[in-house]
């Protein structure tokens, strides 16, 4: 039986996955286009869960899918 790879989760590819741009991100969250860029480079949001909720709906996630994609680690396994 062999067991299939898992991508590991990423902020861009949380977003790719959603078919959204860096610019509809950020409108979504009335936030700068470069912020998106700055957090898919290694940055951690620092939002209010309001905006966390938010992002959680643009990206078609839950909450343990953008742990995992901002800290690389599963909020499972954590």
């Amino acid at each position: 039986m062999t067991r299939e790879k898992k991508e590991p989760l990423t902020p861009m590819s949380l977003r790719k996955r959603v078919g959204l741009t860096q610019r509809e991100v950020a409108q979504r969250l009335d936030v700068r286009s470069q912020t998106i860029g700055l957090w898919e480079k290694g940055g951690v949001p620092h939002l209010p869960p309001s905006k966390m909720k938010k992002l959680c709906e643009a990206y078609e996630c839950t909450l343990d899918d953008l742990i995992e994609a901002f800290e690389g680690v599963s909020a499972t396994s954590a």
